[in-house]
């Protein structure tokens, strides 16, 4: 049995944003984006956990936090890329077999990474 991640809200026209426009936007992040934060904090609401908008682009416990989140039966790692320089993210779902999707990004940043990934991880459980 597949474990999905929690589908993405669609919170109307105050968002603007899709999974998948999220997802392009943040491959071509270079750094901490406000306007991302908050387009992300739209999409999962009952992630945020504050009145405060999380800094999910600035924040590796912030994406960690939401991976966990909407991604429960998912296991998350992070490195650096082949060349050692380049952060790299990876997340496997857990199944009992061992068909279990497998995604991996690499960012700018340890925080874009874990995002590029959940995203990632969106799209091929809720195609």
């Amino acid at each position: 049995r597949r474990l999905r991640c929690h589908q993405a809200r669609d919170a109307g026209a105050e968002m603007k944003a899709s999974p998948a426009s999220l997802a392009k936007r943040l491959q071509r992040a270079t750094g901490p984006d406000d306007h991302l934060d908050k387009a992300i904090a739209a999409m999962f609401p009952e992630a945020g956990g504050n009145p405060d908008t999380p800094a999910y682009t600035a924040s590796v416990d912030a994406c960690i936090a939401l991976i966990k989140h909407v991604c429960p039966h998912w296991h998350w790692h992070v490195g650096h890329g082949p060349t050692g320089i380049v952060p790299y993210a990876s997340m496997t779902e857990e199944t009992k077999s061992e068909d279990g999707a497998h995604v991996e990004a690499t960012a700018p940043t340890v925080p874009l990474a874990l995002l590029r990934v959940l995203f990632m991880a969106l799209d091929s459980t809720n195609g």
